[in-house]
Formats: structure tokens, C-alpha cells, sequence
């Protein structure tokens, strides 16, 4: 039986689009490849390298974390191929835009001219939106205004019209909008293009010494992926609730829904280069990475149970 610790930072890290490795875990799939998973928690989680569950992978305190390969360029850049993404997760931008009322007919353009509260307030999803809107040279009419810190605040601040749109995952707006408070006005996924937004993470050094562990987990991972796929959000729902105790059911089947619909999960374990590099060249763009100093998809990305 192999054992690896998974940091998954703290508890705002654990988003409703994370759900493949719980639902690994649900259905016993980690169990069948002779696998243990125990997944520990850090203080504090964030949103840079500096993230809680980062430092704990880089101690060897835990064996993988979660989170975005912009982690791993970012920290190339600074520290060279110390950390690696080895299995996908999330393989599109799960952010959302929501309004007061539903628009059907909704067009990026339909922007111009309006406020747009950005509630989450996180660096690259932030930045992201702002490249996006400069692909479509909307980007000097477009009002973003910082969020509060407050989401139930703000979410009131447009549903009553004061601001024309939140944007934030839909983790956080899936809730709002199974109330009735607010309508999904569309997704960024589409709009952005495929990237790998959300990997699973470890030490080069790790991976290596434990590479049939990290192979059972990835195998494992991308059998959760597949019944994502094949099953609906309700299904999905009833089987990560567990992981998801103060999150109504509803708005759970909703989020879920929201992120089938959007292909956000990413389809297997694989992350494929051209996403990768799609990816890294829009880092670049908006200034999270140094666009002098190219990150090499070979030395960050490795395909553990990718064969399997």
C-alpha cells in the first residue's frame, strides 16, 4: 500500500471545482490502486507561491498540493524546476460572470460602458479578465471595481442594479444564484480558450522517489475525471457532499451543473503542451510571468498514470 500527503492550503482553497479527488476517494478508486490519501490542511492558503500549501511541498511536510501551474512557472522563474505539475484538474478559467437578471443573448460587448464588480479580487483570475477584455479592445470601457471582501455585500451591490455584474467562480456564486438573488450571465472558460488553470503539484525530487504512488493517484484521478463526464450534477452532488458540509445541496448540483456545462474539469490526467504554452503566453501578457523568460513545458510538466 503506497501513502502520500496531500496539503490542500486552507479551507478556502477547497472549491467545488476541486471535487475529483474527493470523488477518487468516494468512489474508492484510490483505494483500488493500493493507494492511501490523507489529505491535511495549511493555516493559510493564498493566492501567490507563497501560499500556505506550497511551503508545505516544498518542506517535504506534504507530498502534493493543488493549485495553479502558474505556481509552478512563477517558481521556476525565481527558483528553477523545483516543482512540478504531474495530473490535471481544472482545464479551463472557472470564472464567471452573474447579473441581476438572466441575458440570454449576453456578448462580451454588452461590457462596454458598464460596472463590473470583480468580488473575488484574485491576482491571475483578476488579471485574466483584464487580458480578456483587451483581446476584445474593451478594456478602456470597462469599469472593474475592487470587491469589498465582503461577497454577500457585493452580491446584494449588483443585485440591486447599484453595479451591472459580479465576477467570481461560481463556488462562490452558485449559492447566490440557487437563492434567486442573482442569474449566471456566462462563463469565462469558452471565452479564454483551454488552459490548465488547476494542477496537482509536487517536488520533482517526490515524484521521482515515489513514482508509482503519484502514478496510482494520477490513474486514479483520471478514472474520477471520466465519471465526471459520464454522470450528471446531482450524482456527482450526492457523492462529494461529505467534503461539502456547510454548502447547500442545491447550490452544489447548480455549481456543479454550471462547470459540466462550461468543461471545466479536465477531461483525463493529461496536460497537453499547446494548453500549457496557450497558458503561459497569457501569464506573460498580463505580467505575472516574465515574458523574457520562457517556462519549458518538458522541465515543469511531468504525465504520471497518463499511460494507464
Amino acid at each position: 500500500m503506497h501513502h502520500l500527503i496531500f496539503n490542500q492550503g486552507d479551507a478556502s482553497e477547497s472549491r467545488i471545482y476541486y471535487c475529483a479527488h474527493y470523488l477518487a476517494e468516494s468512489l474508492g478508486l484510490y483505494a483500488a490502486q493500493r493507494l492511501k490519501v490523507s489529505f491535511t490542511t495549511s493555516e493559510s492558503g493564498g493566492h501567490t507561491i507563497q501560499g500556505g500549501q506550497v511551503p508545505a511541498v516544498l518542506s517535504r511536510e506534504a507530498d502534493l498540493t493543488l493549485g495553479g501551474p502558474m505556481v509552478v512557472m512563477k517558481h521556476y522563474q525565481q527558483h528553477g524546476a523545483e516543482l512540478q505539475c504531474f495530473c490535471a484538474s481544472v482545464a479551463a478559467n472557472p470564472w464567471f460572470l452573474a447579473a441581476a437578471r438572466p441575458q440570454p443573448d449576453f456578448q462580451l460587448r454588452d461590457l462596454c460602458g458598464k460596472r463590473v464588480l470583480d468580488v473575488g479580487n484574485v491576482g491571475t483570475a483578476s488579471l485574466t479578465f483584464r487580458w480578456l477584455l483587451a483581446q476584445h479592445g474593451l478594456l478602456e470601457d470597462v469599469s472593474i471595481l475592487p470587491g469589498s471582501g465582503n461577497a454577500e455585500d457585493d452580491f446584494a451591490t449588483v443585485a440591486t442594479g447599484e453595479v451591472d455584474y459580479a465576477l467570481h467562480a461560481m463556488h462562490a456564486l452558485a449559492p447566490a444564484i440557487t437563492r434567486g438573488q442573482l442569474a449566471s450571465v456566462t462563463s469565462l472558460a469558452g471565452l479564454c480558450g483551454r488552459v490548465p488553470w488547476s494542477a496537482y503539484i509536487a517536488r520533482s525530487d517526490v515524484l521521482h522517489e515515489k513514482a508509482e504512488a503519484f502514478a496510482a493517484f494520477a490513474t486514479a484521478t483520471q478514472q474520477a475525471l471520466a465519471w465526471i463526464a459520464q454522470h450528471d450534477a446531482t450524482r456527482l452532488a450526492e457523492r462529494v457532499k461529505p467534503w461539502y458540509p456547510d454548502y447547500r445541496f442545491a447550490a452544489l448540483v447548480s455549481g456543479l451543473a454550471a462547470y459540466q456545462q462550461a468543461q471545466v474539469f479536465a477531461p483525463d490526467s493529461r496536460i497537453p503542451r499547446a494548453e500549457f504554452d496557450h497558458f503561459s503566453q497569457l501569464l506573460g501578457a498580463i505580467g505575472w510571468l516574465d515574458p523574457s523568460q520562457p517556462v519549458p513545458y518538458d522541465a515543469l510538466v511531468t504525465q504520471a498514470g497518463a499511460e494507464s
